[in-house]
């Protein structure tokens, strides 16, 4: 990827949690369901990466931080889940729903955060990857 394009990209990554917050502010159920599939699409990104082998070529902590990024995606989605099935129902400020949006909301930050990083040393000339064996 050309450098200005994924300086565009990196910067809405490090944008993504905000801008998932302003699309639930502004579309409400509709920005919940767009938040949802966005963190669905990157889980099944990372799962098909992790299952296509990625973490043996890249470097420690960049395998690392795709199986955290993974982690992170999976905890999103299905606290995302939660949130949205409730968000129809009377009972909106209960304990568990807020709990639920709680863990929603650091699981997207902390999803954003690690696709940020990981992002920003895919576009480093080694791209992350192991030295190839001499």
């Amino acid at each position: 990827m050309r450098r200005p394009l994924g300086t565009i990209v990196l910067v809405l990554s490090a944008s993504g949690y905000p801008l998932t917050q302003a699309a639930i502010r502004r579309w409400g159920v509709q920005g919940q369901v767009l938040v949802e599939t966005v963190c669905a699409g990157l889980v099944i990104r990372d799962a098909a990466m992790i299952a296509a082998g990625a973490p043996r070529r890249l470097r420690r902590v960049p395998a690392l931080l795709l199986w955290l990024e993974l982690g992170a995606g999976a905890v999103a989605t299905v606290s995302g889940l939660q949130t949205l099935s409730g968000a129809s129902s009377a009972d909106r400020s209960s304990v568990r729903q807020r709990t639920c949006e709680s863990v929603r909301r650091a699981a997207v930050a902390i999803l954003f955060s690690l696709h940020t990083i990981r992002f920003e040393i895919y576009l480093r000339p080694d791209r992350g990857r192991r030295a190839p064996a001499a």
